[in-house]
């Protein structure tokens, strides 16, 4: 979900649940000009590239061998747009430096990841039919990626998406939240409890029993269920301050620092303190959830909606259920948690059903012409012979985030 506000303070909106009422989204790039697509445009990028490092890696071995067959989506991979979008697409490791991509001369997909899936897709055909929000003119590169490490329990058992959003119209947005909203569906979908944990910038589903029954039309994991993490790895990039945001050192004060007030974003973001200035990137600043209904607390039904359940308009929380995360009560403003705070959701004594969460990141601006980026990694977390799933997962999310950092983050 994206959504934030033009110059004229008008509510600009891209927002998808599992498409019941529509959809916000098209396949394919927008003209640089004025935003714009065509069917013919979707068409052509109706398509997820799909590779693998295995055929990569026999590419560069066997790319001027004479019975060498070149995989499709290596000929097609679309790094260049047509007349009137972007030149650059896709992208591509130039072997002979001509800023052109040629398989032929021995060019080849830049993926992550030992298989990658990549597509490209925009908000600006027609009308939102999902959301019903006013179209923002953005063009969205994807590409999820993962691992094969059978030594690696954690890595081989986490998705990691990769999403690049490009402002292409002519409005400068202000006040905008991007959030990631997901449908975990832990096994049974009917039986699951909800919780985030702060400082790790994530959010998790669990199952609210002990056992896992079966579903309607869905396996449940019986005693051996896993949870399902969401990480928010690196978010949008913060506003420019002109400074290198110090790193979170444990002072709760820097989280209310009134002179310096983005330096709050270092509880969870990803960037600050590293020597460079005006890198900052967002962590997950916001975290709920909704049922599958059409109640008060159920799926959102129109711009306005989407828009206050990214940003938490009117409510006293920025974290719903975070245990013992929230040291620094960040949730809370800094201040002691009220008396009716729930740390768990076993606390409010709900009956598990069908959850929705929603992890979010703002607000920050985007500019007519800029991009803005997010990481996020989906972690299973397996028991152990201790069942130990719920204690075990703060451990996988380490894992992953410094894996990210030290290996992936650009």
């Amino acid at each position: 979900w994206l959504g934030g506000y033009d110059a004229s303070d008008n509510l600009h909106l891209a927002a998808m649940t599992h498409g019941q009422y529509g959809t916000d989204y098209w396949s394919g790039p927008l003209r640089l000009a004025d935003a714009s697509t065509d069917m013919m445009t979707q068409m052509k990028y109706h398509h997820v590239w799909n590779l693998t490092r295995e055929e990569i890696d026999d590419f560069i071995a066997h790319h001027g061998d004479e019975n060498y067959e070149i995989p499709d989506d290596i000929l097609t991979w679309p790094a260049h747009g047509e007349e009137g979008f972007a030149e650059n697409l896709a992208p591509f490791v130039d072997v002979n430096g001509d800023g052109r991509y040629n398989p032929m001369d021995g060019d080849y997909p830049d993926i992550k990841g030992d298989q990658c899936l990549f597509y490209i897709f925009n908000d600006n055909s027609v009308a939102h039919t999902e959301s019903g929000g006013d179209p923002l003119g953005i063009e969205v590169h994807g590409m999820v990626y993962a691992f094969s490490d059978y030594k690696n329990d954690t890595l081989n058992n986490t998705i990691f998406f990769n999403y690049k959003f490009f402002n292409r119209s002519a409005n400068d947005y202000h006040d905008c939240y991007l959030a990631v909203w997901d449908d975990m569906d832990l096994g049974c979908a009917n039986d699951d409890y909800v919780g985030c944990d702060v400082q790790r910038s994530s959010f998790f589903t669990y199952n609210g029993d002990d056992f896992d029954e079966d579903g309607d039309e869905q396996l449940g994991y019986g005693y051996d269920w896993p949870v399902q993490v969401g990480t928010i790895l690196a978010g949008p990039y913060m506003d420019a301050d002109g400074r290198d945001n110090p790193a979170f050192n444990g002072d709760c004060a820097m989280l209310q620092d009134s002179e310096h007030p983005l330096d709050q974003y270092a509880y969870n973001g990803y960037g600050f303190g590293n020597g460079i200035v005006d890198d900052e990137r967002l962590g997950m600043c916001y975290s709920i959830y909704h049922d599958n209904t059409a109640a008060t607390n159920g799926t959102p039904n129109s711009p306005e909606e989407y828009y206050a359940w990214m940003s938490l308009q009117g409510m006293d929380l920025r974290f719903y259920f975070p245990a013992d995360s929230d040291p620094c009560n960040w949730g809370t403003g800094c201040n002691t948690p009220p008396s009716d705070f729930y740390a768990t959701e076993e606390d409010t004594g709900h009956r598990p059903s069908d959850r929705r969460v929603i992890g979010s990141c703002g607000p920050f601006q985007l500019a007519a012409g800029q991009m803005q980026e997010l990481d996020f990694a989906q972690i299973t977390v397996f028991g152990n012979e201790e069942h130990a799933q719920m204690e075990r997962k703060g451990d996988f999310i380490d894992h992953i985030r410094e894996f990210f950092h030290n290996q992936y983050a650009k």
